[in-house]
């Protein structure tokens, strides 16, 4: 079995790699001294321009299909960006990603939320974490229940990382209670 790296994989690594150099650790002082300060680390602006940046470059949706706007690359792939990421403390994900709504939505869902948020226009974020169950899906309360063409959730939710800026948000219920 050979485990060499391809020349695309070896190509994107080394892109990977050098825009880590170039344009995210030059913000390491910046970040760094915001979170001395308890502040945000890097901000907004900061990440939506290096978004912009890598997705000029077409890193955008780094898994997600091509077919839908995304790099359409695999595991492998993922795990050496996610390495060269860590070449740096600043927090920074290229975005464009959605499997949850990719592999769990209706087309007309797909349409609403998918879309948007691989453009990189919406931002969701997931509500699991409960009181009394943590982020154990087998342990949550939280239940949801068909009326007509609505579903009513009852439950409480803690810890939404991200929820304060998300457009919207994908909540984890169980619905055979």
């Amino acid at each position: 079995m050979d485990f060499d790296l391809s020349s695309e994989e070896r190509e994107i690594r080394d892109w990977v790699r050098t825009f880590v150099r170039k344009e995210v650790m030059p913000l390491e002082q910046q970040v760094l001294e915001r979170e001395r300060r308890h502040e945000r680390g890097i901000t907004p602006e900061e990440l939506k321009a290096l978004q912009d940046k890598a997705k000029a470059s077409g890193f955008f949706g780094i898994q997600t299909p091509e077919s839908h706007g995304g790099m359409g690359q695999g595991a492998v792939v993922a795990a050496l960006i996610e390495i060269e990421l860590g070449r740096s403390f600043v927090q920074f994900k290229f975005g464009g990603e959605a499997d949850n709504i990719l592999f769990s939505a209706t087309e007309e869902q797909q349409e609403r939320y998918l879309v948007p948020t691989i453009e990189g226009t919406r931002k969701s974020c997931f509500a699991i974490t409960e009181p009394g169950a943590g982020s154990d899906a087998r342990a949550i309360r939280t239940s949801a229940r068909r009326e007509g063409d609505e579903w009513v959730i009852n439950g409480e939710k803690t810890f939404i990382t991200g929820g304060h800026e998300a457009d919207f948000v994908m909540v984890f219920a169980v619905t055979d209670r």
